[in-house]
């Protein structure tokens, strides 16, 4: 996860904390109706069900994170059957059952019913929250407000008057307010577009469009706290100073572009170049072993050295090479890629050394 924006790692633990605070409340719902004198069959059924679903989808989305809207659609679509199945069995008791009342067997799931309605409208896209509540008003009010409106010795008591209040007066409102969602959505997407515009330009290095030391030293803390293993690369650009002295910083600034480019495409998706200082570049890749962060080390050199640049002909680049180790911090870390990178100039410059 160390490589999502705040705003995905924020939608990421809220859906978790959903999944969990669901899954919870359906097991206290399992417990109650177990202890319960005579307990509904389907009131034994939907809560334990729902439990295992909600624990499902949390390892799910713990497992495999990239897969975040599957698991919220998921959820609805479990949210959904729980809710309709007790609307429409209950219905059908009550109506062909003599002495069953609607409003005494029940159970009091008019408030998650609404929750559900609620937590479409604020996830989920305005065209497609609106299909979705309506999908899910038509399976779980219908059967009920009919029963109700045919009813009416059950409709004029206090539960009857707040099960109809909960199933159709108050979705209506919430399709009132719907507009007004898709115009705070829109204003709050814009806000959001200008705060990662901002967050992006306080990160990037103005020259090279690279990570800056501040954006690369975040990306770096959080390689650290992730756990994962991984290597890092510094690079320095062999004789730079007299690119500088004899051409000027114009052509100086020219050559740090054209060389984070040539690195940033020899580089694969997994690799994140940072600008850590001057002519001194920071290459952190996840996932990867020494001996591979090597070879790697070794096409960038490469890369730099194939091909002359204009005005100042051809440049080298030494690099050092370390992997993280246990109990390594990230100041011992690049440490080590820096004592690494000192071997490979004293050495002769132009290659890669490993520390």
């Amino acid at each position: 996860m160390y490589n999502q924006s705040t705003d995905e790692r924020t939608f990421y633990r809220g859906v978790l904390a959903l999944l969990a605070l669901t899954g919870l409340t359906s097991v206290a719902a399992t417990v109650l109706h177990y202890v319960e004198p005579n307990p509904e069959l389907m009131d034994l059924i939907i809560p334990p069900l729902v439990a295992v679903s909600n624990l499902i989808m949390a390892i799910w989305l713990v497992r495999c994170p990239q897969h975040i809207l599957r698991v919220v659609y998921s959820a609805f679509g479990v949210g959904i059957i729980a809710l309709s199945l007790p609307a429409w069995y209950f219905t059908w008791h009550a109506t062909h059952a003599a002495n069953v009342l609607l409003t005494q067997v029940f159970p009091p799931i008019s408030s998650f019913f609404i929750i559900l309605i609620v937590l479409l409208m604020v996830l989920l896209p305005p065209r497609r929250a609106f299909t979705f509540m309506i999908l899910v008003w038509s399976l779980n009010a219908l059967p009920i407000l009919g029963y109700l409106l045919t009813h009416k010795e059950e409709l004029w008591t206090p539960r009857g008057r707040e099960m109809f209040m909960s199933y159709g007066l108050a979705i209506f409102l919430l399709f009132i307010l719907l507009p007004f969602q898709r115009r705070a959505r829109l204003q709050l997407e814009r806000l959001q577009h200008a705060n990662f515009h901002m967050h992006n330009l306080a990160e990037r290095d103005a020259l090279t469009q690279q990570y800056n030391r501040w954006g690369g030293q975040r990306l770096l803390d959080e390689f650290m706290r992730s756990r994962t293993s991984g290597s890092i690369i510094m690079l320095d650009i062999d004789h730079f100073k007299p690119i500088n002295d004899t051409h000027g910083h114009v052509i100086g600034d020219k050559v740090l572009q054209q060389f984070s480019e040539r690195v940033s495409r020899a580089l694969r998706s997994d690799g994140h170049l940072i600008r850590w200082g001057g002519e001194e570049f920071l290459v952190l890749i996840c996932g990867i072993t020494e001996q591979d962060a090597m070879k790697v080390a070794e096409r960038l050199r490469t890369s730099i050295s194939s091909e002359e640049f204009p005005v100042v002909g051809k440049l080298t680049v030494s690099g050092g090479v370390t992997s993280r180790r246990e109990n390594d911090s990230l100041e011992s870390l690049i440490t080590r890629a820096d004592k690494a990178l000192y071997d490979a100039k004293l050495k002769g410059r132009n290659q890669v050394a490993l520390d």
